[in-house]
């Protein structure tokens, strides 16, 4: 007869503690961010979809962003509890209310329209 080695049962008791952990990350309903709290969670870091871009809010107001392998310069600021940043030619200023769920972020403009949606990381220099 063949013992059973405790080690057998150990990675199942792992895989389920990790999807009982990634579920309540995913479970974690967004929530929108306070001015104090976008400067705690974003700022320093990379916002990406993991692929095609990533925004970089360094600290001293400069946004680095790299879409689609092209590297631009901007800059960044919080009005009344809103992320914005200069766009397009005419530079104007576009602000986005910032929702977060556990690393994922949604930058929303409006209610109804579409939402920009990528995850924060820490900052890694391309």
């Amino acid at each position: 007869m063949r013992k059973r080695r405790g080690s057998v049962a150990f990675p199942a008791v792992v895989v389920v503690a990790i999807t009982s952990a990634v579920s309540a990350s995913a479970d974690e309903p967004f929530r929108l961010l306070s001015a104090k709290e976008i400067r705690l969670k974003v700022i320093g870091r990379d916002l990406t979809d993991g692929v095609h871009w990533s925004w970089y809010y360094r600290a001293d107001g400069t946004l680095v962003s790299v879409e689609m392998g092209k590297q631009r310069l901007g800059s960044w600021k919080i009005e009344d509890n809103k992320l914005c940043s200069p766009s397009g030619r005419n530079r104007q200023m576009e602000c986005y209310e910032v929702w977060a769920s556990g690393k994922n972020i949604s930058l929303r403009y409006f209610a109804d329209m579409p939402t920009i949606a990528g995850v924060v990381t820490p900052h890694t220099t391309p």
